[in-house]
C-alpha cells in the first residue's frame, strides 16, 4: 500500500462535537500543500482531493450538508499518520461535484476537494 495516499477522511462542522467519517473510495485521496511567499510571509494552500462512489438520497444529503461550509477535517494516510486540515478557529471548505461519467463502467459519484489557505498549513497529529 502506498503511504502517500489518504485512506480515511473525517469532518466536524462547527456545531458538532464528534467527527463523522466520509465513506471515500479506498486510496483515492491525495493531500498536497503548496507554500507561497508573499509580502506578509508564507501562505500555505492545502488541497485534499478524493472520490466518494455511489448515489443515494442519504449520501446526497450528507454531501450537501457540508458542501461549501466551513469544517474541520482529519485525513489519515496508509501509515496511520493523521493530518489536520483546518482548525476550530480557521476551518477549511469542502467542494464537491457530482459525476455520472457518461459511459458504461465509468465513475458514478462525487469528486471532492478540501481547500484550506493559512499561514501554518495542515498539522500532523
Amino acid at each position: 500500500m502506498n503511504a502517500a495516499v489518504i485512506t480515511k477522511i473525517e469532518y466536524k462542522l462547527p456545531d458538532q462535537e464528534n467527527f463523522i467519517v466520509l465513506d471515500i473510495v479506498p486510496e483515492s485521496g491525495k493531500l498536497k500543500e503548496e507554500p507561497k511567499r508573499t509580502a506578509s510571509g508564507i501562505i500555505y494552500t492545502t488541497i485534499v482531493d478524493f472520490l466518494i462512489a455511489g448515489m443515494s438520497s442519504g449520501l446526497n444529503s450528507q454531501i450537501k450538508s457540508i458542501d461549501s461550509r466551513k469544517a474541520y477535517f482529519r485525513c489519515t494516510d496508509a501509515d496511520d499518520v493523521v493530518y489536520l486540515v483546518g482548525s476550530e478557529d480557521y476551518p477549511a471548505r469542502l467542494i464537491s461535484q457530482f459525476d455520472l461519467g457518461g459511459s458504461p463502467g465509468s465513475f458514478k459519484g462525487y469528486r471532492c476537494s478540501i481547500n484550506y489557505i493559512s499561514t501554518t498549513g495542515c498539522t500532523i497529529q
